[in-house]
């Protein structure tokens, strides 16, 4: 991979196949800087669980108007923010929403 200075991709341990596939690929790619970023991690591991490489975690502060960009990025999710029907909510409930609209990242190199 030429041309990019940092490659940032879903974890490919994150328990959902398409984040792990692409996460894979990237590490195929052989980007000389490669990040991963969990998503649903955050769902179903604790700070103790064993599958997860916390000493390879970092915490990224996010300057303010990246921190709005995701924001508004995340408020473009339609299918993901709103109720499904039939009594069912959204993927993502207002407590994701919250951890995802923080004001810093944590990446696992």
């Amino acid at each position: 991979m030429t041309g990019f200075d940092l490659c940032l991709a879903p974890w490919e341990r994150d328990l959902h196949p398409d984040h792990e596939a692409a996460g894979r690929a990237a590490g195929r790619a052989g980007p000389a800087a490669l990040y991963y970023y969990p998503v649903w991690m955050w769902h179903w591991a604790s700070p103790a669980d064993p599958r997860v490489p916390w000493d390879r975690a970092l915490r990224i502060p996010l300057p303010p108007r990246a921190a709005a960009r995701k924001r508004a990025a995340i408020s473009c999710l339609a299918s993901q923010i709103s109720g499904r029907g039939h009594g069912l909510g959204p993927v993502l409930p207002p407590g994701m929403i919250a951890h995802f609209t923080r004001a810093m990242e944590v990446l696992l190199r």
